[in-house]
């Protein structure tokens, strides 16, 4: 027989833990704090109660050095004749992803006064990982566009010998974010680098720190650190190429701000539910998740058609041909650099 209510011997109300969920970002780091994932609820009301594809109407920016867009001569005799305004669109994908616990998971957690909380930041934390992964499956899946090929800064090797000019230097992110934004430069405010890469930009003396003051029972000093004005986040994740073993590759990716577009799935029924299995274990209580997020680099557009199932997987969200650019590419706030070290 079933039994809903309980997890780990606690009382369990799916509806207040919903909103407890509900009530912090899942995004508080530097990530989050950057803003390149701009929150747009329009989009799931785009989705609707039972969708999972949006079509986001895009504008082309009124330009006076495009053709017709030069302004005219008011000298009482040329006709001031009206330039229809041009555009696109760009679709996108809801994601969703599930997870399934037993309460074992949470048995050395579970100890404090306030067990809801316990859970919610384990899963909250979890699900943070989660939605960190997909981004950057999605960002290598872009970058792969063919015309986005200025956005990617190539300094290595994986033959022969690895010299200087296969490593970052002083230069490196200033050059590849010129490569990639030309006069746009400058709008790409988070780098995302393996720690060896970190370590190489300590040595040229590169690392600034910014201080912040977090209020709380106590106040806190956090110091983020910068390179070349960006906010910087380490993980050895994402930024390492192995394939040959020899010359490993480092990626240290850029993000400008709004380079994600993002909103939240939050008309689930039974988002978070309990269930109680008598006999795995002589007795296991069980803990179901589920989160679905429109994660959506701005400028390009998801082929919905090539996407087999009602939820884009991780291998078709990092097929680039799945993607295609809608923006100018200079507008697109996503780089990446390339190096042996």
């Amino acid at each position: 027989m079933a039994r809903t209510g309980l997890f780990g011997g606690f009382y369990f109300d799916e509806e207040v833990f919903t909103d407890m969920m509900r009530e912090e970002q899942y995004w508080s780091n530097p990530i989050m704090a950057s803003g390149i994932v701009r929150q747009d609820a329009s989009i799931m009301t785009a989705i609707g109660a039972s969708g999972n594809v949006a079509t986001i109407p895009i504008y082309t920016p009124i330009n006076i050095h495009d053709t017709n867009m030069a302004a005219l001569n008011n000298d009482g005799l040329t006709d001031n004749t009206p330039q229809e305004i041009s555009g696109s669109r760009q679709t996108c994908m809801l994601i969703q992803r599930m997870k399934a616990f037993k309460a074992k998971d949470f048995t050395k957690e579970l100890t404090g006064a306030d067990p809801m909380s316990h859970i919610k930041a384990s899963i909250q934390s979890y699900y943070t990982q989660v939605w960190e992964d997909e981004l950057m499956n999605i960002a290598n899946g872009i970058l792969g566009v063919s015309v986005l090929s200025d956005h990617i800064t190539d300094l290595s090797v994986t033959t022969g010998t690895v010299a200087d000019k296969n490593k970052i230097n002083e230069h490196t992110i200033i050059d590849a974010e010129a490569a990639a934004l030309g006069d746009m430069a400058g709008g790409l405010g988070l780098a995302i680098m393996h720690s060896r890469i970190y370590a190489s930009f300590k040595k040229l003396d590169l690392v600034e720190y910014e201080k912040y003051v977090t209020q709380g029972a106590i106040k806190q000093d956090i110091q983020l650190p910068t390179i070349n004005g960006k906010r910087v986040l380490v993980t050895d994740y994402y930024t390492v190429d192995t394939t040959v073993e020899q010359f490993p590759v480092f990626k240290t990716y850029l993000f400008g701000e709004g380079a994600f577009l993002s909103c939240d799935k939050n008309n689930y029924e039974n988002q978070y539910t309990t269930d109680y299995d008598p006999e795995t274990a002589a007795g296991t209580d069980m803990f179901y998740t589920k989160q679905g997020k429109v994660l959506h680099p701005n400028g390009l557009s998801l082929a919905t058609d090539n996407i087999a199932k009602e939820s884009p997987t991780k291998a078709e969200l990092a097929t680039t041909e799945n993607w295609s650019l809608k923006f100018n590419p200079k507008n697109v706030k996503i780089g990446m650099i390339k190096s042996n070290g």
